[in-house]
């Protein structure tokens, strides 16, 4: 590293509050989100007019609702002034920040679709364009891309969230964090994650090949002691790896999915084969990639309440739902300065729930795992409703399977379900039980009572004949005329 970095590092490290918290603390995240907290209630009246005192002491859950509230009312406020979207939509509605006090007020605030994002991405950039750092494009892999633009307050506040989280985890300065996102189209999460462990002191590498040996070569020459990943990666590297190698002498701290569902069947396979916890993140490319991690009580996922405000909503009616009820996520960009997005639909099916955590959390909210999504599910029979994490949780578990596809066709007026199993193992051994896990499944045993599906067909290949592809679609859908999502989400 250069003189020019080291001093360029040096100042970022001033300047992020990720760095002044011990490395391994188990609360740095909630410890970061106070901090931020502080910080502003130091800064602005009207937050301590909101929270109603002068001294702010120990920070409750009120507290960090009322600071979101606040910062809600602020981007608001923001994105009236500087974003033509947002402008026409609030002044269409009748809505002022002032009008936001309480959490029920943000349903009177109207959702931002993902389409409109698509369709004009400048009419949501809030910043001159000279102060644009980076314009990242999302994967597209649920619809059309959407660009979003960050600016250098923006990209560097993503770091320092990512380092707090990774501090959370138990990472310190003698560790190791290898990145394993093979082939990603959109912007590199490594780019982020690489550079939190920098600004960190945390070593990292960054190691995007799809060779399960290479990989496991790289954890040895850079002694890899947490490892992040897509999460189908991590499983089929931890699949085809154990039988060649003693994985849990690599002595791993923590194993990070990101970016894809995390299935149980998966947690269980990974941790028997590891002996570590694994852990599931949560983000999206629209907020920053980093938006909450799960704890090792394995409870939900810990929110970045500071940056982020997220509701969980009924997909009809818009309308808040209960504590861990299960509905849509709704996410608000509080600190975002070149694109921020105000009750954006996420699509993704979840809950949020309410602190304190067995973990010792007691202000950060959570979110449930994601079970999929809304523009993910189809319905075969009579109306049953399938999705991959459906599946996951029934094929995954049988020994030898590494992954798999479902081909949904229609025969007649039944619907015809082909598996195609990547497997190591006896071929007869594998099919049985894959057959048996399958037609076990109440969707499937319904449709068939009803005669509207053919028994399920279940063809095997080799593991490693199919090229890894990131984040490729587990149900494809080639009836022509069959009750289709809704296509509301670009």
């Amino acid at each position: 590293m250069s003189i020019s970095q080291r001093v360029k590092l040096a100042i970022v490290r001033r300047r992020l509050s990720s760095s002044k918290i011990a490395s391994g603390s188990e609360s740095a995240l909630e410890i970061w989100e106070q901090n931020k907290l502080r910080a502003d209630f130091k800064r602005s009246a009207e937050l301590r007019k909101a929270i109603d005192r002068d001294d702010l002491g120990t920070i409750e859950r009120p507290d960090m609702r009322e600071y979101q509230l606040y910062k809600f009312r602020m981007q608001m406020a923001n994105v009236m002034e500087n974003s033509y979207y947002y402008r026409k939509k609030y002044e269409a509605a009748g809505v002022k920040p002032e009008d936001i006090r309480t959490w029920d007020d943000l349903q009177k605030v109207p959702l931002t679709e993902p389409a409109d994002l698509a369709a004009e991405p400048f009419t949501f950039l809030c910043v001159s364009q000279s102060k644009v750092m980076r314009a990242f494009t999302t994967s597209g892999t649920t619809g059309t891309r959407k660009r979003l633009f960050y600016t250098q307050n923006d990209v560097l506040n993503i770091i320092d969230s990512i380092a707090a989280a990774l501090k959370t985890v138990g990472m310190t300065e003698k560790d190791t964090l290898q990145i394993m996102f093979p082939a990603v189209a959109a912007w590199d999460p490594g780019l982020m994650l690489d550079s939190a462990c920098k600004v960190a002191g945390m070593r990292s590498v960054v190691s995007s090949t799809v060779d399960i040996d290479e990989q496991v070569q790289a954890m040895k020459d850079n002694g890899t002691s947490v490892m992040i990943g897509l999460t189908s990666f991590l499983y089929r590297v931890t699949v085809l790896a154990r039988d060649k190698y003693d994985l849990r002498s690599f002595g791993m701290k923590a194993i990070i999915c990101s970016a894809e569902p995390l299935s149980e069947a998966m947690r269980k396979e990974m941790i028997s084969s590891w002996g570590c916890p694994v852990l599931a993140q949560y983000g999206m490319t629209e907020m920053g990639l980093a938006t909450s991690i799960e704890c090792d009580e394995y409870d939900g996922l810990h929110l970045n309440d500071a940056d982020f405000l997220v509701e969980c909503v009924d997909p009809e009616t818009g309308k808040h739902v209960g504590d861990r009820e299960p509905g849509e996520l709704v996410f608000t960009s509080l600190s975002m300065e070149g694109s921020p997005l105000l009750r954006y639909r996420s699509y993704d099916l979840s809950c949020t729930i309410e602190p304190p955590c067995g973990c010792g959390f007691r202000t950060v909210g959570k979110i449930g795992k994601v079970q999929g999504r809304l523009d993910a599910q189809t319905k075969i029979g009579y109306g049953q409703k399938i999705f991959p994490l459906l599946f996951d949780e029934a094929i995954l578990p049988v020994p030898g399977v590494v992954s798999y596809t479902v081909l949904l066709e229609r025969e007649g007026f039944r619907d015809r379900l082909t598996f195609t199993v990547e497997h190591d193992g006896n071929e007869d051994e594998v099919r049985a039980k894959v057959l048996g896990v399958l037609n076990a499944l109440d969707e499937v045993q319904s449709a068939r009572e009803n005669d509207l599906i053919l028994e399920p067909v279940v063809t095997l290949i080799p593991a490693g004949s199919v090229e890894f592809a990131p984040k490729s679609k587990t149900i494809i859908d080639r009836r022509p005329n069959y009750d289709a999502p809704e296509k509301r989400r670009a």
